[in-house]
């Protein structure tokens, strides 16, 4: 390829065109998330659970490693300088940017685990705090205290929900909607019955639930362990992948096809049915979530349940 002063400057132009537009992103938009609010809908829900509080999800994954995303600009940038396809330049940086994605299938069920491990130590607790005497909302407001960190944001907001005036049924729902976790509706579900009937038993009540999820964290473990193999598997078959389009990027006779609008096109092509099979073998690795059963919290009012 014969790198011109003419390609040049427009290959700076178009970096420094891609920086303006990021900088005018993060000054509308800012760098400070808000404070996790509500979900209203499925589609919210899901994109809740994706860039979830504890960085477990894509979203919070990528939004969490902005060196990471730097990187991938820069590669981006200099696959297109030294190729002159602004296709290549692209998939280049989302190669780059996807390699969490790629290397760590498996993070967000086994970070689901530590959560659940986390709410059994968290209703253990809880039981003990109520055995004193005291009631379910002050025990779950001594309970911040000594919350595990992989739940305390959620358990702090509960909290604040109880304390600012949110129905006590609708606070432990969004509780649960927080951790998306059918285990987690469980303890939502006997919170609000207690609320219901405020009846005797409760601690003995949390202790047994405490109890049931400890065993499922340590089947959880279990399949997870047996669902290491193919994730591996599909770990290496990616990089393996990427490794062969690098090297055949630097071989100019060999790519010399895809410089034209229809290689260009075939490119995009072959990416596409490679993400494709990467989100089928992912799929394939992971387990499903049990469903649900608690409903998404209404909006709060100021009476109390």
């Amino acid at each position: 390829m014969n790198l011109t002063p003419d390609a040049l400057v427009a290959a700076l132009c178009g970096a420094g065109a891609v920086i303006g537009v990021l900088v005018a992103a993060v000054a509308l938009i800012g760098t400070t998330a808000p404070a996790a609010a509500r979900p209203k809908g499925p589609l919210a829900r899901r994109l809740n659970a994706a860039g979830s509080a504890d960085g477990t999800g894509p979203l919070s994954m990528w939004a969490n490693n902005r060196l990471l995303l730097a990187s991938a600009l820069v590669i981006g940038l200099l696959v297109w300088l030294f190729t002159s396809w602004l296709l290549g330049g692209l998939l280049a940086a989302a190669a780059v940017a996807g390699m969490p994605w790629i290397l760590q299938p498996g993070r967000g069920s086994k970070a689901q685990i530590q959560r659940l491990e986390a709410l059994e130590e968290w209703v253990r607790r809880l039981s003990d705090i109520h055995t004193a005497g005291v009631s379910l909302e002050q025990a779950v407001s001594s309970s911040v205290r000594s919350a595990p960190k992989t739940i305390a944001p959620e358990v702090t907001r509960l909290t604040a929900r109880l304390a600012s005036g949110w129905r006590a049924a609708e606070a432990y729902r969004a509780f649960a909607d927080e951790l998306n976790d059918a285990s987690a509706d469980s303890v939502a579900a006997l919170l609000i019955m207690h609320v219901q009937d405020r009846g005797a038993g409760l601690s003995t009540a949390l202790k047994g639930l405490a109890a049931q999820l400890s065993e499922e964290v340590l089947m959880r473990r279990k399949v997870e362990a047996e669902r290491e193999k193919p994730r591996t598997n599909m770990r290496w078959v990616s990089l393996f992948c990427l490794f062969v389009f690098g090297v055949s990027m630097l071989s100019g006779s060999y790519v010399e096809p895809y410089s034209t609008a229809t290689g260009q096109l075939l490119l995009l092509v072959f990416a596409v049915c490679f993400v494709a099979v990467l989100v089928w073998m992912r799929r394939m690795a992971l387990a499903k979530p049990a469903p649900r059963f608690l409903a998404a919290a209404d909006q709060p009012s100021g009476e109390d349940a």
